[in-house]
């Protein structure tokens, strides 16, 4: 594992389960986890497969009975590792469904749902192919890709250059732009069926990373004309794939501007950003929690049965990227809507600006009535970071 503490309270969560939880977590975020009897310190967490090895050697002391994975980048590894041991949960081939976006795409296709037009791209001639036949616009992103890292926006041939100059990302993957607003559906399925279905909308984009911009999300209220039929989607998209027993699931959609739904992505996890904590503060549900007995201690798991945040009850969510500075200072006391703040930068710690749309400088989850008043707040807020937040020029 290599989330935040404040994300994964693992111990917390299994305190009255009877389950005793063993962590392998990455060498960063070792320290917010040393207080864990069973935590162990993994220097290189993502490549080397020292993770898996010591998987496999506490499998050969320890009953297991079950692999528990919340990041994107951990979700095929841990369906190999289920496969390897015989515990159930989500397999090789249905990680790669909900993981390879062109398999993805295919399978919903298949069942008639929209999606972008869309293609592989293994050498440059199929990006060729692609932008003679559907033209610019067009999406370049790496097929098994996570966080919007490596995607690009191709609007004229200036942009194509650049990407073949760069080198095109490995099993990449070039699709239509798709001219319409984002829509998000978070929930979680439980015994095959969404017991929590939680509906939003991207303030900005998921590629604001790359211009220094904020990104942020507000929940949509239960009454929302789109609510109902973003979740009823959802749940028809799920449908089409080989979606586990047991998962939490992260739906991106476009609404177009004549009033089409069409798919832009679908993962088996948990959306990234303070999308959990966004949702508890507006209706109490602990998404990962919940996701997380569901797994062990099934009888556990809460009666709620959320479907869209309580109307005049509105939270979401809003980060902050660093520039390619140097940080000198950042603000103090955010405005009261916030009611959770997330630092992770450092003092005079040098960045090269946006990389990935997780990796964010400060975050924060604010509350409003309703996704509306979510938008306002995230202005306010956005006006309150720049004029604290401080930087100056690297040397060198």
């Amino acid at each position: 594992m290599d989330s935040d503490y404040a994300d994964t309270p693992y111990d917390k969560w299994a305190a009255d389960t009877g389950v005793r939880p063993y962590l392998l977590v990455s060498a960063a975020k070792f320290p917010q986890y040393r207080h864990i009897p069973d935590a162990v310190s993994v220097a290189d967490f993502r490549e080397g497969g020292e993770a898996e090895r010591l998987a496999l050697d506490l499998a050969g002391r320890t009953p297991i009975g079950a692999v528990i994975a919340r990041m994107e980048g951990d979700l095929l590894r841990a369906a190999r590792l289920r496969e390897l041991l015989g515990v159930p949960g989500q397999d090789f081939a249905g990680a790669l469904a909900f993981r390879d976006k062109v398999h993805m795409k295919d399978l919903v296709r298949r069942h008639g749902l929209e999606v972008p037009e869309f293609s592989p791209v293994r050498v440059a001639f199929d990006l060729f192919g692609f932008v003679r036949e559907h033209g610019y616009p067009v999406v370049v992103k790496p097929a098994l890709g996570s966080g919007s890292t490596g995607t690009q926006v191709l609007r004229g041939p200036a942009d194509l250059t650049r990407l073949l100059a760069a080198g095109l990302p490995e099993q990449a993957e070039v699709e239509r732009f798709v001219e319409g607003r984002m829509y998000v559906v978070d929930g979680l399925v439980a015994d095959g069926a969404p017991v929590a279905t939680f509906a939003s909308r991207y303030l900005n984009d998921c590629l604001s990373f790359h211009d220094g911009v904020y990104l942020g999300s507000a929940q949509l209220a239960s009454d929302h004309p789109l609510t109902d039929r973003l979740i009823a989607y959802a749940q028809t998209v799920l449908a089409s794939l080989p979606t586990p027993e047991c998962t939490t699931f992260h739906l991106e959609v476009f609404h177009t501007p004549d009033d089409r739904l069409v798919l832009c992505e679908v993962g088996s996890r948990t959306g990234g950003a303070l999308t959990s904590p966004a949702i508890h503060a507006a209706t109490g549900f602990s998404l990962d929690e919940q996701w997380f007995r569901a797994q062990v201690a099934p009888r556990t798991l809460t009666s709620a049965r959320p479907h869209g945040v309580a109307p005049g009850r509105s939270a979401g969510w809003v980060v902050f990227y660093p520039e390619r500075a140097t940080l000198a200072a950042l603000p103090h006391n955010p405005p009261p809507f916030v009611v959770e703040e997330r630092l992770r930068a450092t003092i005079g710690t040098p960045y090269e600006g946006g990389v990935k749309s997780a990796h964010y400088l400060a975050a924060y989850v604010l509350t409003g009535a309703d996704d509306r008043e979510i938008e306002r707040n995230a202005q306010e807020l956005a006006g309150w970071f720049g004029a604290g937040v401080r930087w100056r020029e690297r040397r060198g």
